[in-house]
Parts: C-alpha cells; structure tokens; sequence
C-alpha cells in the first residue's frame, strides 16, 4: 500500500502516467525489462533467466546506446540485437522483440539518427516499448522523453535528482511499470535482490 501510495504520488509529481522506485537506475532497466518480458506474470518472473517458450525474448539496441549499464538488460537472459542504421533497427523489430533501450545523451550526438523522434516512427507501429536511459540527467516536467514518446525513462536517484545512491525513478506507462513492480521486491521474482533502503 506504502509502494502504491508513493507511486501514484510520484505519478502526480511528474506528470507522467504512473512511476516506481527502484533501487537505482540499472535495477530499474532490469525491472523493466522483466516487465516487457512476462508482462508480469509471476510463473514467468520466477523462470528469468531460463526463456524457454517465452514469446518476447529479444531486446533491441543501438551500437550508439551499448554501454556497461546494459548488462543490468542482459541479467534477463534476452538476447541483444544490435543496430547499426534505422533500416536495420527496424528489420530487427519482430514477434520475440521485447522493447528498445536508448541512451539519452544519444540525442545531442551531432549525426546521430537515432534520436528519440526516430526511433519512435518505427517502434510505435509496431507496439513495441521504448526504454530511455536518462541516468544522469535532470528530471523535466513534463518529461521530455515521454513527450517525445518513449514509454519508459529511467533515472538515477543519486545523480542529477541529487537523492540517495542506492534508489533510482522510472516514469511512463503504468501498464508496464506495475509489471516491473512485480519484478522487484517485495515480490519474488529477479528484481527481489533489489531492495529500497
């Protein structure tokens, strides 16, 4: 009840659609990615990393966005298909995609075509869920990721929101985000070992 208050609150804060905490940005990519993975169902959950016989198993990245974080994605199992070009970011979307994961500071890369904007006139008709990577910068609101549309963004608490190391803040689609809830403690799932202090 305490986590749902917070979340709704958080929600209403931001302006977005629903929120969560997390225990930090990468535990929040995790989550996440559990939550695209199972939807959240709980016999799925407790079989992560084993996705035998789970429709969505993949998880798309640009080569611009791989960096050290993205192993929080991979601590799922999915499998990571990496993109060179919009052409083959969107001959990579297909039945086992899962969702898109982005770094935001891709943005501001003079030449880089994978802004948000683009990424969204691919993913968008093909229903498949945007993760932005927005660690270390400053939490807008409105948010100008999710008004750019991506459907989650993930922050780190210590960072630019300047609060305690070990939380972190995901905004976007409560459909998702109750999932990742699912994912994370207090439930038992892959998120469990990701506690809130």
């Amino acid at each position: 009840e305490l986590a749902d208050g917070i979340h709704k609150r958080l929600a209403a804060i931001t302006g977005a659609e629903w929120a969560m905490v997390s225990s930090g940005c990468a535990a929040g990519l995790k989550h996440v990615t559990a939550a695209c993975v199972t939807g959240g169902n709980p016999e799925k959950l407790i079989r992560i990393p084993n996705l035998e016989g789970f429709e969505k198993t993949e998880v798309v990245i640009p080569s611009s966005s791989r960096n050290a974080y993205d192993h929080a994605i991979r601590n799922i199992g999915v499998r990571i298909i990496q993109v060179d070009t919009l052409v083959e970011l969107e001959d990579a979307l297909n039945e086992r995609t899962a969702l898109i994961y982005l770094m935001a500071f891709d943005e501001a890369q003079p030449g880089n075509e994978f802004t948000l904007a683009n990424v969204v006139k691919v993913a968008k008709p093909k229903q498949v869920p945007i993760l932005v990577d927005a660690a270390a910068e400053v939490l807008t609101i409105p948010n100008v990721h999710l008004q750019k549309g991506a459907d989650i963004v993930a922050y780190s608490g210590g960072k630019a929101i300047c609060g305690p190391q070990c939380a972190g803040l995901l905004i976007g689609r409560k459909d998702i985000l109750m999932s990742a809830w699912q994912a994370s403690s207090p439930h038992h799932g892959p998120g469990r070992d990701n506690k809130v202090g």
